[in-house]
């Protein structure tokens, strides 16, 4: 069993479910929340004056079977390399124990 983690940017959210869907992930669940990427200040500027980026982003769980977890994996990275979900970041683990 392996836990499947796909994250992406508010922009992204429907075309992340609609995949998720077209895969046939059984179940998942959504989580949004607010993401900051810090820019990095330049050499010249101060220090004191670096800005963090607010990005609005979700995350999206998913236990599933070994083959599930490669094929959405797979899916992912197409939908990468064809520009459809860009800005997406996914990860599996695998799950020692579970109790359902």
């Amino acid at each position: 069993m392996k836990v499947v983690v796909l994250m992406c940017v508010e922009e992204f959210v429907e075309d992340a479910r609609k995949l998720l869907k077209e895969q046939k992930v059984p179940a998942f669940s959504e989580v949004g929340m607010q993401g900051y990427k810090l820019e990095e200040p330049d050499e010249s500027d101060n220090w004191f004056a670096s800005k963090h980026y607010l990005d609005n982003s979700h995350v999206f769980f998913s236990m599933v079977n070994d083959e599930k977890a490669d094929e959405l994996m797979a899916a992912i990275n197409v939908c990468k390399e064809n520009k459809r979900l860009n800005s997406v970041h996914a990860f599996q683990l695998g799950v020692e124990k579970f109790i359902g």
